[in-house]
């Protein structure tokens, strides 16, 4: 059985993406438009990164302007096993 490693980290939207880009219903929905050039490359390259050092996203949830995102990672003697 696959053993992991979790991880949290919030992301303070605000710095990558403007405000007004953001389109939140009562519900929580929030829906995200017209990124491009206008903090896109940065949140990609936030992303690449945790990929690089092995860590796969799960889950991210706006909420308040912040993006918590939730990463697992394989345990390591597993990797070496399994062939992950």
């Amino acid at each position: 059985m696959a053993r992991w490693h979790y991880k949290t980290n919030i992301i303070d939207l605000d710095k990558i993406v403007p405000p007004e880009a953001i389109e939140c219903d009562l519900t929580g929905s929030c829906l995200v438009s017209d990124l491009q050039g206008k903090g896109l490359g940065h949140f990609q390259g936030m992303l690449d990164k945790e990929g690089e050092s092995e860590w796969e996203l799960v889950q991210c949830q706006y909420h308040g302007g912040k993006l918590l995102c939730i990463w697992k990672s394989l345990c390591g003697w597993r990797k070496i096993y399994v062939g992950e």
